[in-house]
């Protein structure tokens, strides 16, 4: 068994034996340590004031105001049809439209479209009859990071050295392209081989 003994003053080894015999012990006397005074009259701490000096003044290299985007009016409209993409949608608080105009603001700058927008939401929406708790933030979350827009590739389309060439339709190990003079489908090899 072990027995703890918690005294918001020192005792001796004495004193503290007869407290756990459960003998009553004088109280000891405490003396309190010499204080040096305070200076000057008391003050009440103060708080929840501005600082005197205007913090920008002590920076020596203050961050660059952020440039509003000019794209930002389409921006506010692609963000406010939102509640027509899905019930899920309906209720964005007002006071986050303008982080997200801001968020669907470089979408727009980085060459997307708003129907690229309303296409990637629409593409994360959880299935029918799943709530969004918090959907401003679910928005935000998918338009935080803005993906590379891809450039529509070219139709595969013969090098402008090899345009006018055909395979020729004969017994070659490899495919064999030759430039036809009319509607051949040979090459001139084959044609001359198909003729002895």
């Amino acid at each position: 068994m072990t027995q703890q003994l918690v005294s918001s003053v020192p005792l001796t080894a004495a004193q503290a034996a007869k407290l756990l015999g459960r003998e009553p012990v004088a109280s000891p006397q405490v003396v309190p340590s010499p204080r040096k005074p305070a200076v000057g009259e008391p003050v009440t701490p103060s708080t929840d004031r501005h600082p005197k000096k205007d913090p920008e003044e002590d920076t020596p290299n203050p961050p660059p105001a952020a440039q509003e985007s000019p794209r930002i009016d389409d921006a506010r409209a692609v963000i406010g049809t939102l509640p027509a993409l899905s019930p899920a949608l309906r209720h964005i608080p007002p006071g986050m439209r303008d982080e997200l105009a801001r968020l669907a603001a470089r979408w727009l700058d980085a060459g997307h479209t708003s129907s690229d927008i309303h296409e990637h939401i629409q593409r994360c929406l959880p299935g029918a009859g799943t709530l969004v708790q918090r959907p401003g933030g679910f928005v935000r979350y998918l338009l935080r990071d803005v993906p590379a827009k891809e450039l529509p590739r070219p139709a595969n389309r013969l090098s402008p050295r090899l345009e006018g060439a055909r395979e020729c339709a004969g017994d070659h190990t490899q495919p064999m392209l030759f430039r036809p003079l009319g509607d051949e489908t040979h090459c001139p090899q084959c044609a001359l081989k198909a003729r002895t």
